[in-house]
């Protein structure tokens, strides 16, 4: 490799680190991972509790917005994300813990029963949905702590 080549890659992995500052440190982290599922567990019990539609809804709709993180297939920022500021998302940052591979089935099932969950039609729908996801990250919490 040429020293121009080797300066002009230089200077475009500092234009894309100024451009994008946390983009170069953000690595997924065991602390992350803990603080988005913890949060994630109280936002699914909220819903599961919830007595109208859109609060449950609302609810499971940010533990999804903290399963998928910012980036991720599905985020809506109307929902807010309670879990802003923690980390990448329960998905992305799984990866720094020790048993990833042992806890991608159970992260599956929960994003997918979370995206059923805020497409139900009854507060009936979503509150059960959101039982369920209660049930499965409390799983991943003790599993997973």
């Amino acid at each position: 490799m040429s020293q121009q080549t080797r300066r002009w890659l230089s200077a475009m992995g500092l234009a894309i680190a100024l451009a994008y500052p946390g983009a170069a440190l953000a690595q997924p982290t065991r602390e992350a991972f803990d603080a988005q599922v913890e949060t994630a567990v109280q936002h699914a019990g909220f819903s599961r509790q919830a007595e109208d539609f859109e609060s449950a809804r609302r609810h499971l709709g940010h533990v999804l917005n903290c399963i998928v993180g910012e980036d991720g297939e599905g985020f809506d920022a109307g929902w807010g994300h309670p879990c802003d500021g923690l980390g990448q998302g329960i998905v992305v940052d799984a990866e720094a813990h020790p048993d990833h591979a042992d806890l991608t089935a159970v992260l599956r099932a929960v994003e997918t029963l979370a995206r059923e969950g805020v497409e139900a039609e009854t507060v009936g729908g979503v509150r059960a949905a959101a039982a369920g996801v209660h049930a499965l990250l409390s799983v991943v919490a003790e599993y997973g702590g």
